[in-house]
């Protein structure tokens, strides 16, 4: 897999970011890092090309935290990816745009929104 374009909206810390992998400095670099300080969004990056692709984050399925959150009227449990929206906002979602193994070029999109796109 070669990826293409990472595409996050209202995602965790991030509120809009596009990366582009076929871009430079990107598309010369074999291997490249991602740094940053705390809560930079380096964690939802990873996070975002995974719900892209599995409408999932390792990171969810990975804690030990349990309970629910209320949400207007619907209960969400901690590990739903859907925490993963920012908060006090409508909508979320990514886009990763990538080419498979067979050459062939694909987009994976993961989206969440409120009831009416209404904040709360």
């Amino acid at each position: 897999m070669h990826l293409k374009k990472l595409i996050i909206h209202n995602i965790a810390s991030i509120e809009d970011a596009t990366i582009d992998f076929d871009a430079e400095p990107l598309l010369s670099s074999e291997v490249f890092l991602i740094t940053g300080k705390t809560g930079a969004g380096k964690s939802t990056i990873l996070d975002s090309i995974c719900l892209a692709l599995y409408s999932n984050t390792p990171r969810l399925d990975n804690t030990n935290m349990q309970g629910e959150v209320k949400d207007g009227e619907k209960d969400i449990k901690i590990n739903n990816p859907c925490q993963l929206m920012r908060r006090n906002t409508a909508e979320a979602w990514t886009k990763l745009i990538f080419r498979g193994s067979n050459g062939v070029n694909y987009e994976a999109e993961w989206s969440v929104k409120r009831a009416h796109k209404r904040v709360s």
